[in-house]
């Protein structure tokens, strides 16, 4: 029952939240002179170190995962966007949304070029987020679903092992084609800044050099950054992968082992 009684809760203050948003878009004028960023990638690219890096900063007023469906479904994505812009005006605001938090996650789908595109037209700056390797990609979410966490925030190394369902695995690289192409037609020819998880945020060094990067692009001033979170795992698949063998059939079955090009799976 307390656990009921704390969801209902949570799902009232949401609820509350969403309906404050809408009557701030309506009611007040819209602020001017700040800066905000769409972060807009997948999960498991490294959105939510981003996000921290940059709020590290003191820029930014970060929201993370402003139209994550757990909490429930924001009937209307952009008035919401809107009226956070409005609730927050002396602020610059981040926060980030993956392209199936539009669609797929939702009961009422929205259309992800239109919302990226509105948002672009109301000042907001694009951040695209990808990654590179699939196969890493891919690995780093069933890890994350095996050990029943997304973050870590300690550099204590955790060793695990798994046995990999290697249908599921085919499943999820193929998920992950799929809204990559989704998020480039959602994208289209819209203005935005693209970072890549492999070249930008793998490596703590990575860090400080692409939030320059970013704030020099937006004409901010640059800023140390710092975060919190750190690297998932730092284990090759054959240590990961208990059932390595089956797993390497697969990938050279779909023409996927060159993603193995390097074994580090974060």
């Amino acid at each position: 029952m307390p656990h009921s009684s704390n969801t209902r809760r949570d799902h009232l203050r949401f609820r509350y939240h969403e309906a404050v948003s809408y009557l701030k878009g309506i009611s007040l004028r819209k602020p001017e002179g700040k800066v905000r960023l769409v972060i807009f990638g997948q999960g498991r690219t490294g959105s939510t170190l981003l996000e921290s890096l940059l709020a590290s900063t003191g820029h930014f007023r970060p929201n993370g995962e402003l139209l994550n469906t757990s909490r429930g479904e924001v009937r209307y994505p952009v008035h919401y966007v809107r009226g956070l812009v409005r609730r927050y005006p002396e602020e610059n605001l981040v926060f980030h949304v993956k392209v199936y938090q539009l669609t797929e996650d939702r009961k009422h789908p929205t259309d992800p070029s239109v919302f990226l595109k509105k948002l672009s037209n109301d000042g907001w700056t694009i951040l695209y987020l990808r990654r590179l390797n699939k196969v890493k990609h891919a690995l780093s979410t069933i890890l994350a679903e095996n050990i029943g966490y997304y973050h870590k925030f300690k550099d204590k190394d955790t060793k695990t092992r798994i046995n990999l369902d290697c249908n599921y695995f085919a499943t999820v690289m193929e998920a992950r084609f799929r809204f990559e192409e989704a998020e480039r037609k959602a994208l289209g020819k819209l203005p935005h800044l693209e970072v890549v998880y492999e070249k930008d945020l793998e490596k703590a060094e990575y860090h400080q050099p692409t939030i320059d990067g970013i704030l020099d692009y937006l004409g901010m001033e640059r800023k140390p950054v710092s975060t919190k979170h750190r690297k998932l795992n730092t284990q090759t698949p054959e240590e990961l992968i208990a059932n390595y063998d089956e797993f390497a059939r697969l990938l050279k079955s779909r023409n996927w082992m060159n993603y193995l090009e390097h074994q580090l799976i974060r």
